[in-house]
């Protein structure tokens, strides 16, 4: 099955992804499904992102001005993927567009997606989004909140969850605490948690990833079970190990 359809994204629909455990990946793979198909595409971030390169982007445009980055891209036809940011830094990230920007660009009706890393977790596994994150556009139809299955039994640790310190404070733990199910949809939950700061006109799918032996694939079918109650649209369960990701979807 195409991401993309497990997914459920609709033509024209911007996509925001926000969490931890393979933001970047999703966002690559769902971009070239969609360029596959002939889509134009734009790929960028209202963070930052390690800057993208072929074969993941087609080209890549350092956008200082919105208003001159529409005429221009309106030259280009499918299909194509556009990556755009507004500069790159010094560590080689590329440094996002404001989401107003995006909003315009949405606005446009150039792009038949338009793909946004919206959240940054340092490669982590799980993250607690701190007071200004993530940064989700306003226009944004779809969140996809991604969490890696491989958390569950870790502990509470700089190592493996991203902003820790959140965490512990949200849930009344210790740092060190082994991360249960229970935690996550604790986390899940909680007004100040990992789905802060999402449109509430936006619809909402969880993407378990990592799912990559048996044992996490059980795992996060029972997760997914819980998850599909709290108002998620769907649970995809995956893992990029293999060609075809998609381990299962549930859906309430």
């Amino acid at each position: 099955m195409h991401l993309e359809h497990a997914l459920g994204l609709r033509q024209g629909e911007m996509v925001s992804l926000i969490g931890a455990g393979g933001k970047t990946t999703t966002l690559f793979r769902l971009a070239k499904e969609l360029r596959d198909k002939g889509g134009k595409v734009l790929l960028t971030t209202t963070t930052k992102m390690f800057k993208p390169t072929k074969p993941h982007v087609d080209r890549l445009f350092l956008v200082e001005d919105v208003a001159a980055f529409l005429p221009e891209t309106a030259k280009i036809r499918g299909p194509v993927i556009v990556g755009a940011g507004y500069r790159v830094d010094d560590e080689d990230k590329l440094i996002g567009l404001p989401s107003a920007w995006l909003d315009r660009l949405e606005q446009s009706r150039q792009f038949d997606s338009i793909l946004v890393e919206a959240d940054s977790a340092a490669s982590r596994f799980f993250k607690v989004p701190s007071e200004i994150e993530p940064v989700v556009p306003k226009s944004c139809h779809l969140v996809i909140w991604v969490m890696a299955i491989k958390v569950i039994g870790q502990p509470l640790d700089p190592r493996v969850v991203y902003r820790t310190e959140r965490a512990v404070s949200l849930l009344g733990v210790t740092p060190g605490t082994q991360l249960t199910a229970a935690h996550v949809l604790q986390l899940v939950i909680h007004p100040q948690g990992c789905l802060k700061g999402i449109p509430f006109t936006g619809r909402k799918v969880a993407l378990l990833n990592q799912a990559d032996s048996p044992d996490e694939i059980q795992r996060a079918k029972e997760l997914a079970q819980a998850l599909v109650h709290l108002d998620f649209e769907r649970v995809v369960i995956a893992s990029f190990l293999r060609d075809d990701p998609v381990e299962e979807v549930v859906m309430p």
